[in-house]
This record gives structure tokens, C-alpha cells and sequence, in this order.
């Protein structure tokens, strides 16, 4: 990352100092100034330093005595001169009912203890730059307005800004869409009316202005014979929903570096 980190200030939550001076040592290495890290040992203390400095990103454990990491999120939550400071929860807890809890709340990114550096380097860029992936365009393609968009917000989550999602309910409308604009990334159902996804696929690999185009397929429906036949039609990358947030980073990242 560039130089302009050394006029952030970040804030470093947790209850273990072992912990808090390896984040430190990774920010001094981004390029972050020794003088605008902040550190408190729990979400209590971390409040009292809230509303003395004007931090502008806070790396937050979860489990911590006195005040934990969610209920210090909630209570920024209710202050508007910082209920939108960027907040990244580090922590053990990898549970997906509590990575949902903590997104819910609005985390901003969540990482999971043991980390290594480059991913924990690349959630907070991912963090402090708007969008992370540029002018990319990603088409999701899904009957259910629930997935679509569960999956928008996910894609949020991993840097993509508002402007990026176009939507199709089935295959047929998505390959409309495909004539009217570019397209980088296409996230598609399997089972779908009008037209599913194999058939959408197939429509996408034979056209010559498409068939470069990435597809990554998410389904209920785990057939190996589906799966085949999907990979067959010329599917990239294969996921099965539910799935979280890391998982569809994972798939995205395969697939931009393809």
C-alpha cells in the first residue's frame, strides 16, 4: 500500500498483547505510522480512546473481558460521530452463526485467528480502499432476489462497490444483459426458469464476444453428474450454497488470476 497510511490512525482492540503488537508489526510494515496506532486491552477501553482520537480504522477481537468486540461495534453503532469508522473483527470464533452476528452488526471484515500476513494485509486493504476491485462488473444470475441479494452483499464485503452487481432472474435475461454491457465476473444458479444455468453457460461459451468471460456456478444441488455436465458447458470454478464469505473470496481470486 502507499504512503498515505502514515496519516491513518488505527485503533488495535485485544485482550493479548502478544496479539496486538504482531498487528501492530504488520501495520508498521504497510507503511502505518507508529505514532497513530492506538491499543487497548478491551471494548471498554477501546471507547475511551474512541472519543479522545479521531481513529479512522478499528482491528477488534471479540472475546475480551469487561466489554467484548460485538458489543463495542453495537454501541459504535449508536454514536453517528463513529458509527461508520471501518471495523475489522480478528478473532477465533469461526462459527458462521457468529461471522453472520458480527456482519449483521456491520463488521467490516472478519478474519480468523491464526492469520497469516498477506491476508490479513489484503482484508485491510480491502478495508480502507472504497473498492477494491475497480470498474470490474459482476453479473449475478439467480431466480431467488434473496440470493442475489445475500450474494451482493458478500461482494461488498470483499471490496466491490454498488456500482458493480448486474442482476438476472434466469439465464435468458441474463444473456439480454450480456448484449447491453461488459461483463467481468458471472456468478450463476443452476436450476432457473426460462433457461438454467447449463443452458446459460453453453449460450455464453458460444459466443466469441463472451466465451472469455469467468463463470462460477453456486447451487444447492451437489450432483456429480450436474457438476460434470456443468463443467462440460464450460464452468469455471464450482461452489455449494450455503457458503461463506471466505470461500466465495477463495473462488473469486481463483478466477481473476486465471
Amino acid at each position: 500500500m502507499d504512503n498515505k497510511n502514515n496519516l491513518k490512525k488505527v485503533l488495535i482492540i485485544d485482550d493479548a498483547v502478544v496479539v496486538r503488537e504482531v498487528i501492530r508489526r504488520y501495520l508498521l510494515e504497510m507503511g502505518f505510522n507508529n505514532d497513530g496506532i492506538f491499543e487497548a486491552e478491551n471494548g471498554s477501553k477501546g471507547l475511551d480512546l474512541l472519543q479522545k482520537e479521531k481513529i479512522d480504522l478499528i482491528i477488534s477481537d471479540w472475546n475480551m473481558p469487561q466489554m467484548s468486540g460485538l458489543e463495542l461495534l453495537n454501541m459504535i453503532k449508536e454514536y453517528n460521530i463513529l458509527k461508520n469508522i471501518p471495523f475489522i473483527m480478528v478473532t477465533s470464533e469461526n462459527e458462521k452463526e457468529k461471522v453472520d452476528e458480527a456482519f449483521k452488526a456491520g463488521v467490516s471484515q472478519y478474519i480468523f485467528k491464526p492469520f497469516k500476513p498477506k491476508h490479513f494485509k489484503e482484508k485491510i486493504q480491502q478495508t480502507l480502499e472504497k473498492n477494491l476491485y475497480g470498474a470490474k462488473q459482476v453479473m449475478v444470475v439467480d431466480d431467488s432476489m434473496v440470493i442475489r441479494k445475500i450474494i451482493e452483499r458478500q461482494l461488498r464485503q470483499l471490496g466491490f462497490g454498488d456500482f458493480n452487481f448486474i442482476n438476472a432472474d434466469n439465464g435468458r435475461n441474463a444473456l439480454t444483459c450480456l448484449e447491453e454491457q461488459p461483463i467481468d465476473l458471472i456468478i450463476t444458479d443452476l436450476h432457473m426458469p426460462e433457461m438454467d444455468g447449463i443452458e446459460f453457460i453453453q449460450e455464453v461459451r458460444n459466443n466469441d464476444r463472451t466465451d472469455y468471460i469467468p463463470v462460477l456456478m453456486v447451487t444447492s444441488d451437489y450432483d456429480p453428474e450436474k457438476m460434470l455436465e456443468a463443467y462440460q458447458a464450460g464452468t469455471d470454478e464450482f461452489m455449494q450454497k450455503p457458503f461463506k464469505v471466505v470461500e466465495l473470496e477463495e473462488k473469486i481470486k481463483t478466477l481473476f488470476d486465471q
